[in-house]
Parts: C-alpha cells; sequence; structure tokens
C-alpha cells in the first residue's frame, strides 16, 4: 500500500506522470486499477501483446483532457504533440467530430506514429516481385508484404488477409499505413495492402507478379473493396 499511497500523492500534485516504471509485484489490472485507466488503453497506449510486465518496464500512462470551447482534433494533436490517429483510437472515436466537455485520454509526445512510417517503409519493396506463400524479404504475398513491413516496425501481425481484416479494429477513414482489404471471391477476405494517402495503396499484385501503388477509386478496385482496419496499437497483436 506504501506504493498506491505514494503513487496517489505524486498523481495529485502533478497530475497525469507520462511515464510509471513496473515494481515488484505489479500487475498490469493493479497498475489500471490505481491510477484509474482502463486496461484497454493500457495495452494499446504501450503495444502490449498481453498482460505480462516485468519490474523496472517503462509504461506510458494517458492523460486526460476535458475538451473546451473552440477546440478540434487538430489543435489538441499540436498541443500535445500526439496524432489524430492515435486519440481516435484510444478514446474510440470514428470521425474527427469532438464536443465541450468530452474526456479525452492523450498521449502526449507521440512523435512519428509507426503506421506513417509503415507508409513510407513499405514504399522502399516496390518492384520485388510476388510469391504465393512468400513473408518476405525477398519476394512476398499479399498478407505476408503486411506482415512483413509491420514485422520491421515490432509490430506482429496475423499471417492472413482473412486473419488480419477479423482480429484488427475497424476505421471509416483511413490514414497512411492502415490496411485496406479487398474480396475478389465476394465470400470472403482475400487481399490486403498497405493506405498510404489520397486513396493510393501500396500491395502486391499477383496479377502483375510485383509490389505497386495503385489508386483505390479505380472501378476495379472500388468493386471488390471492403474496408480499412488499424495495424497498431491493436489488442489482437500475437
Amino acid at each position: 500500500m506504501k506504493r498506491f499511497a505514494l503513487g496517489v500523492l505524486i498523481f495529485a500534485c502533478l497530475a497525469w506522470a507520462k511515464n510509471y516504471y513496473v515494481h515488484p509485484g505489479d500487475t498490469l489490472w493493479s497498475i489500471s486499477r490505481d491510477f484509474s485507466v482502463d486496461l484497454k488503453i493500457l495495452l494499446i497506449i504501450n503495444q502490449l501483446n498481453d498482460q505480462s510486465i516485468y519490474p523496472g518496464q517503462k509504461l506510458l500512462l494517458p492523460e486526460k483532457y476535458i475538451v473546451k470551447k473552440g477546440d478540434t482534433l487538430w489543435n489538441i494533436v499540436k498541443r500535445f504533440n500526439t496524432s489524430i490517429e492515435k486519440i481516435k483510437l484510444i478514446n474510440n472515436i470514428e470521425y474527427n467530430n469532438i464536443n465541450i466537455n468530452q474526456e479525452l485520454w492523450i498521449v502526449s509526445g507521440a512523435g512519428e506514429e509507426v503506421s506513417e512510417k509503415a507508409a513510407v517503409l513499405a514504399q522502399a519493396y516496390i518492384g520485388y516481385p510476388y510469391q504465393y506463400g512468400e513473408d518476405g524479404p525477398m519476394a512476398f504475398d499479399c498478407s505476408g508484404y503486411v506482415q512483413y513491413i509491420y514485422k520491421q516496425l515490432n509490430i506482429n501481425l496475423p499471417r492472413t488477409a482473412a486473419d488480419q481484416w477479423a482480429q484488427l479494429p475497424a476505421t471509416k477513414a483511413p490514414e497512411p499505413g492502415d490496411l485496406v482489404f479487398f474480396s475478389f471471391s465476394n465470400n470472403f477476405i482475400d487481399h490486403v495492402g498497405i493506405y498510404l494517402g489520397n486513396n493510393k495503396f501500396i500491395h502486391v499484385n499477383s496479377y502483375k507478379k510485383i509490389v505497386l501503388i495503385e489508386d483505390l477509386n479505380l472501378p476495379w478496385y472500388k468493386k471488390v473493396y471492403r474496408g480499412a482496419k488499424h495495424a497498431t496499437f491493436s489488442l489482437f497483436n500475437k
């Protein structure tokens, strides 16, 4: 109880600390309880695969912000040096609208998002060959390519497009680095790419046999497009 009492004292004086170092005997559940932060949020912002933690481990703790008159997501992002993607994901916000007195969890100092890095890294493999069942580094199928790109950034995704679709959180407004999914068979998800912005996406085209950038607005892709998912901060990373 001494540790918790000290934590309460620090909390009262300094509001939300940004970092917490795990003590012997801590569990993620006890940290969630002591700092009144939802367990799911702790998992997301710390990119944890499960609830396993160890003494000395540094964990991010979010700040709670109350939306004021005149606030927008854009000026909040600038104030806290974070990103719209992270705010929306942590707070389960689907669109860019926020309301006065709304409570938001914020992780400040986020810098460049992993997803944004993925969108850049993915383009380094333009022209690499398609090969069914391959997951890099010299050849890829569609889901192997996506999995390989995110693995370089320490994000572990499911292996198949169907499992990625089933296990990742959805977004109706994809941002660079989000995954875009297709159903060529009309029955199930069987193709995936990485969204780059401006309706462009990069993927392994099995017909042209290479990694290339294409347009989501092309009639063929519009017909088979099924939606987008966040690849980062997923509770389902294994």
